[in-house]
């Protein structure tokens, strides 16, 4: 059952241990990581950066929840200590929030599941699907909406992390609320001028990408 993920553990031998320029493993650790993004994401399937960036090994840090949603600062969680450790320690730059469309945790959120587990952690972005729900009148709307008012939800929520703040004030990281569209594979950027999100224009690749698996 799990002969998928052994074959794919296979490419990743052969491209990034074995095949010449591709083979950076052995560079990464002998000389150590220097990621430069911090990338928060949902745990949605669909939707891992790895897969969507095409990112070599060594490329990001990554941190995954349920509609990439981020808790105002709380000491020692998973997150603190990962946004901690990569932005004291390995002097990431660029934080990224990529939320994404059709996100089961926004649904979640706006029919009100009846799971404790899930509904503790998502109930943080309830003032996301009340905005929405205050300025959109169909229920697609609402949930297009919630989805891109969580990203900038979380974003503010970043900011209370002590770390992100100090790197914020001393102008050496950058934060970046992101959508990946799952129907058409586009990126979006919020622009803090229009208050949109908008579409990141994607050069044409000369080249076809090998799977990082």
């Amino acid at each position: 059952m799990t002969q998928d993920l052994i074959k794919g553990a296979a490419k990743f031998q052969h491209y990034h241990y074995e095949s010449g320029d591709e083979a950076l493993m052995a560079d990464l650790v002998t000389e150590g990581q220097d990621p430069k993004y911090f990338i928060i994401s949902c745990i949605d399937s669909r939707c891992n950066p790895g897969t969507i960036f095409r990112a070599k090994p060594g490329t990001f840090f990554a941190h995954k929840s349920m509609g990439a949603i981020v808790h105002p600062y709380q000491k020692a969680t998973a997150l603190a200590a990962a946004l901690q450790f990569a932005l004291q320690y390995n002097k990431v730059d660029t934080i990224i929030v990529l939320g994404h469309t059709q996100c089961g945790a926004i649904k979640a959120l706006a029919t009100d599941i009846d799971d404790a587990e899930i509904s503790g952690f998502i109930s943080v972005a309830k003032h996301a699907l009340k905005k929405s729900q205050d300025c959109c009148s169909t229920h697609d709307e609402i949930l297009d909406k919630t989805e891109q008012e969580v990203i900038l939800e979380s974003v503010d929520n970043l900011k209370s992390y002590p770390c992100v703040a100090a790197a914020l004030a001393e102008n050496r990281v950058s934060i970046k609320p992101w959508q990946f569209n799952m129907k058409t594979g586009d990126i979006l950027e919020h622009n803090d001028t229009t208050n949109n999100f908008e579409i990141i224009k994607l050069n044409t690749p000369k080249e076809d990408c090998r799977t990082n698996a």
